[in-house]
């Protein structure tokens, strides 16, 4: 059986992120101010009104907090797991991937607890019938990015499964385990687009139009954290990727200028994690709304 241990360098970071999660988790649990939520209202374009602002503010109280629980209870999961067990977790040692890994959870949680939202009885059902796209919400390079970036770990496998070895290294991941490992980061990939098309096709309430407005944003506000989790998933898994074949390879020049690869493929991913869930500046694409009442 394989073994680890928690360093105590590695108990003081538990620590200290354990802190910071928990003041975190403490501001994200609040009732948003008013200065957050206009500025999140510029952000995405969107007017605030007496109608809409209790519902942005309940959205945006219970996605963050999920949010930072998810990321938290990633980030400490492989952590205390060797410090409880005594070996490594199964799912992987790299924390960064975990926690964000947790974010998505979190956010996909948030989203579908809006998914049948609540119906006054008595009331008449209504909806939009304007056609929307996830390209309306998030950008499309985002959106091919997730159905591109997949092939890169399909391509690193078969790389790996021909690329020359250095006969000296024994302990090194199988072919097998990185082609399996490239397929199921495809179908995570498949899945992910899925989830963004069912948040886009989410019934909308059409009762007015600052309501409708404000469920438009708090969609693409939504879409832009799910799409940004994804992204910087699949390029952590490249970055894994592209570690391994340079690590493996008998040839030292390339297999240095992989690695170095990989290292900036994992920055890039930390990167778009924060630059892809918090846009400067976005603006729903949608025609004016035709309303179905029933």
């Amino acid at each position: 059986m394989v073994t680890a241990e928690l360093t105590g360098s590695g108990w003081v970071i538990v620590g200290l992120t354990s802190i910071l999660a928990a003041v975190g988790l403490l501001v994200a649990a609040m009732h948003p101010s008013a200065s957050s939520l206009e500025k999140w209202a510029r952000r995405y374009g969107v007017a605030l009104t007496d109608r809409n602002r209790e519902m942005v503010a309940r959205y945006l109280r219970r996605t963050r907090t999920l949010q930072v629980v998810g990321a938290t209870l990633g980030w400490l999961l492989s952590p205390v797991y060797i410090g409880v067990f005594g070996r490594p977790l199964p799912l992987g040692d790299n924390w960064v991937a975990l926690a964000v890994g947790g974010y998505l959870v979190g956010a996909v949680a948030a989203e579908a607890s809006f998914l049948r939202p609540r119906r006054v009885p008595g009331a008449i059902r209504a909806a939009t019938l304007s056609p929307r796209s996830p390209a309306d919400y998030v950008s499309p390079a985002t959106i091919w990015s997730i159905r591109l970036l997949p092939l890169v770990t399909v391509a690193l496998a078969g790389t790996y499964a021909v690329i020359p070895k250095d006969p000296l290294r024994a302990v090194d991941p199988s072919v097998t385990y990185l082609a399996v490992a490239s397929l199921l980061i495809v179908a995570f990939a498949l899945a992910a687009d899925w989830i963004l098309r069912a948040i886009v096709a989410r019934p909308q309430p059409a009762i007015s139009e600052d309501l409708v407005a404000a469920d438009d944003a708090l969609r693409a506000c939504s879409m832009h954290g799910l799409a940004a989790a994804v992204v910087a998933l699949i390029l952590l898994s490249s970055g894994w990727a592209l570690v391994s074949v340079g690590m493996v390879t008998s040839v030292s020049g390339l297999g240095q200028a992989l690695i170095w690869l990989g290292f900036i493929t994992d920055i890039l991913a930390v990167g778009a994690w924060i630059g892809l869930s918090h846009p400067r500046r976005w603006r729903v694409q949608r025609e004016r709304p035709l309303v179905s009442a029933r």
